[in-house]
């Protein structure tokens, strides 16, 4: 008996052995699969940039606002208007009453949707010489620092019409704009006014390369937005790399110590340029030797807008996620993101940049078109470097040209992927599956690598390895939730419950939270007429709170 009983006991031993090493091995083949990336934190402040002066767009109808956005820099002028107004008494204030009914659409649209993001006037100043003289009124070889109307103009626009605070932008954000002696000097004053007028937010928008010889603590500069994208430009780099940010934020550290005023600034796209290979060409973007050709006249595939090139006047165009997700398949995995059968794009992704391209061989050339842009690897490669590095947050270029669906705002919001990315289509989809708890994702491609690996090792302990980890641990919600309604939501997107506790719903639907759990990723607890259960968080958004 005694014997019988050791044996049972050196069984159950053996079993949990096995139970744990399949656990590790399944769980390290996971992490190693592309496909399957580890949900990262969402970072603490997202900030969307929006160009009302050069878009007709409504919100709304022509695009949406994600929830999680804190902050919403809106461009009002462009830089021919700031200099032709901005020292005019009243100039930029009559001009903006011209234009305010985009500003009313958009606090409507907040109001309606009780979105909770601020609002701040964003300021782009002209990149040439001669109009920023003319705009800072330099005379001579020395800057007339008593510029006060220009600062009073930008203040009044900014109390006048209720922003929440202001983002002036740096004027050289590429390493070949022109290098002008007095600049630097004349924009710490520029910001020092205006912090001092204002007592409100003030924000910077700035290049790769950090801004010498200015004091930002002293000025008052709350957050300072780094756009490291299109540094393809005038070099043999991908656009967006984060091999090459991480270069650009070493260098801003030496200027700038105090990290959570660092915001890393990304864009929904990406550049085509024209390349010439040396041999072959995803051979070149591995090894970062980019060769751009200057081509005249040449016809860009699926152009949203030409870019004109202020290093070298090379020929660029500019394609939005929105435009770019038409060419890509519908799959669940990142790197499958594949182009269509019908498309001429071939896809390639660079391991140290961790960043994703589209490439195709221009008619009747040996060049390539080529474009670099963001997914939801090169921008989960970016979330954990904004985490793991304490900056303050991330920031989109222009909000507008992400998806219909903000597949991309969706990803950042959330880090979680989508479990597929439709091709055509204007239906929002859910971040994950409905059966799925959050931190555990479906992924049958990473299924399948683990069944390879683990397919000759026991039946039973495989199984037992994966109910372990996948196992959801179910209670008696109506025991133990609690009555108090701690906030109401919308669902986004239907869901069917699948086990005894799970509350299901119809998109639309108007739910009662009762338990928020740990975040969106988490089980939530809610009621819907009189039934409660459980359901994902990021199926649902606040509606009051």
């Amino acid at each position: 008996m005694e014997v019988r009983s050791f044996l049972s006991f050196h069984k159950f031993i053996t079993f949990l052995f096995y139970t744990f090493f399949l656990s590790v091995l399944i769980e390290k083949v996971l992490s190693q699969d592309p496909c399957h990336l580890q949900p990262t934190k969402p970072p603490k402040i997202i900030i969307g940039y929006y160009p009302a002066y050069k878009l007709n767009l409504r919100p709304g109808i022509d695009f949406n606002i994600n929830p999680s956005i804190g902050f919403l820099n809106y461009i009002a002028f462009s830089p021919s208007d700031l200099v032709n107004n901005g020292n005019n008494q009243n100039g930029l204030t009559t001009l903006f009453y011209n234009q305010n009914y985009k500003l009313d659409e958009l606090k409507t649209y907040k109001t309606n949707n009780r979105l909770n993001f601020k609002i701040f006037l964003s300021v782009l100043l002209p990149t040439d010489g001669n109009n920023l003289t003319q705009l800072f009124n330099v005379k001579g070889s020395e800057p007339d620092i008593s510029r006060g109307q220009l600062v009073t103009n930008l203040a009044n626009v900014v109390t006048q019409f209720g922003f929440d605070g202001i983002d002036i932008d740096y004027p050289f954000k590429l390493p070949c704009n022109p290098s002008l002696g007095w600049f630097n000097s004349v924009y710490s004053d520029f910001l020092n006014g205006i912090s001092q007028q204002l007592n409100k937010t003030l924000m910077i928008t700035a290049g790769q390369s950090p801004i010498n010889n200015i004091n930002f603590n002293n000025i008052g500069v709350d957050f300072i937005n780094i756009q490291a994208f299109n540094l393809n430009v005038n070099s043999n780099s991908t656009s967006a790399g984060i091999d090459k940010i991480l270069q650009i934020f070493n260098s801003w550290n030496t200027v700038v110590t105090d990290k959570p005023k660092l915001i890393l600034g990304v864009e929904f796209g990406g550049i085509i340029e024209i390349v010439s290979p040396s041999k072959d060409i995803k051979s070149d973007i591995d090894n970062q030797r980019i060769q751009a050709v200057n081509v005249s006249n040449p016809k860009f595939p699926m152009t949203d807008e030409p870019i004109p090139d202020q290093c070298q006047y090379l020929p660029y165009a500019y394609l939005s996620w929105n435009t770019l997700k038409q060419v890509l398949s519908s799959s669940s995995c990142p790197t499958n993101l594949t182009p269509t059968s019908s498309s001429q794009w071939k896809y390639g992704f660079t391991k140290n940049a961790k960043q994703p391209y589209l490439y195709q061989q221009q008619t009747s050339s040996s060049n390539y078109f080529v474009v670099f842009y963001e997914d939801y690897q090169s921008l989960n490669a970016k979330l954990d470097y904004i985490n793991n590095n304490g900056l303050a947050g991330i920031s989109i270029a222009d909000i507008t040209k992400d998806s219909n669906d903000s597949q991309l705002m969706n990803f950042i919001a959330s880090g979680t992927q989508p479990t597929s990315v439709p091709v055509n289509t204007t239906q929002p989809i859910p971040t994950q599956t409905s059966t799925t708890p959050p931190g555990q994702p479906s992924t049958p491609n990473a299924g399948a690598i683990a069944g390879g690996v683990i397919g000759s090792l026991v039946v039973i302990g495989a199984i037992a390895g994966v109910g372990f980890i996948l196992y959801r641990k179910k209670r008696n919600i109506r025991g133990t939730a609690g009555t108090k309604v701690v906030g109401v939501v919308e669902a986004m997107f239907d869901y069917e419950g699948k086990e005894e506790n799970d509350l299901s719903f119809k998109a639309g639907d108007k739910i009662e939270v009762l338990e928020r759990g740990e975040g969106p990723n988490d089980w939530w607890v809610g009621r819907l007429y009189d039934r409660i259960g459980e359901f994902p968080g990021n199926y649902v958004k606040d509606i009051y709170q």
